[in-house]
């Protein structure tokens, strides 16, 4: 968040509520517990990438790991959610670093009552607060590169329905130096079902005053929900140029694996 988390590419967050398609567990969400979902965000003609690793360590919570490669700077970003509907209460936000250890400086929290995502980060001059409100019922926070956009469509008992989302967004690069904002609600309308680089999945065009004439496709996996991929045209990180994400591969290996996964980041590096 603010000046590291942009660096580092890291943080995000999902309200709860009830959009145009209704909530109601069509997923298994336990079978999803101990996976790792290993996606690439950069711009649409492919510059720019970064992994992005998505490991549900539990049903309610979510722990993300991003880069751009080894030795490199790495986000380390864990965030409490609701099973079924991502509704997080505490997103911390920070780096990872050598032996799969963490350094946090960054929280991010959704006040339901006031309708008010806050945030508040320790920059090493200064302490930033910041607040926005986010009145729409589900939100995903973009800059998280739609890691928790799987929840609600995991949940849906009828994705073909369409449903919408609020898109608050955390950038440095803002117009007036403010790093919070809300884009607004995004509508997903079913388009179709198709093959997704091999994979069975259901299509939706995304837009709706968030992306404007801006939006573009979102794939599903038909079978079990979870976002596959998107290309939208509006960046969601400072120096992007637009948005593209897809999933490279899915790891069941839990724990151990991820583990393992954030050791080998920084193992054998010369500096960290």
């Amino acid at each position: 968040m603010f000046k590291e988390i942009a660096l580092t590419a890291a943080v995000g967050l999902l309200a709860a509520g009830f959009g145009a398609g209704a909530i109601g567990g069509g997923a298994d969400t336990e079978a999803a517990e101990g996976r790792i979902y290993h996606y690439v965000r950069s711009n649409k003609d492919g510059s720019g990438a970064e992994n992005v690793y998505v490991y549900r360590a539990a049903a309610n919570r979510l722990e993300v790991y991003k880069s751009r490669g080894r030795c490199e700077g790495a986000a380390f970003v864990t965030a409490w959610v609701d099973a079924e509907t991502g509704r997080a209460a505490v997103i911390n936000g920070g780096r990872l670093m050598p032996e799969a250890r963490h350094e946090t400086f960054a929280t991010i929290s959704y006040d339901g009552a006031a309708t008010m995502l806050r945030a508040e980060a320790a920059l090493p001059d200064r302490m930033v607060r910041e607040q926005v409100r986010v009145e729409e019922p589900i939100y995903h926070l973009y800059d998280f590169d739609l890691a928790t956009l799987s929840l609600q469509t995991m949940a849906l008992d009828n994705p073909r329905a369409g449903f919408s989302f609020g898109l608050p967004l955390i950038r440095t690069d803002a117009p007036g130096g403010r790093h919070v904002s809300n884009l607004g609600r995004a509508d997903a309308e079913y388009v179709g079902e198709e093959d997704y680089r091999g994979t069975a999945a259901i299509r939706f065009e995304v837009a709706g005053p968030a992306l404007g004439e801006n939006g573009g496709p979102l794939w599903i996996d038909a079978e079990t929900g979870h976002v596959l991929g998107a290309e939208w045209g509006v960046p969601n990180h400072a120096g992007m140029d637009d948005f593209a994400l897809r999933l490279v591969e899915t790891d069941d290996g839990g724990e151990a694996a991820w583990q393992n996964l954030l050791t080998a980041h920084f193992e054998g590096c010369e500096t960290a």
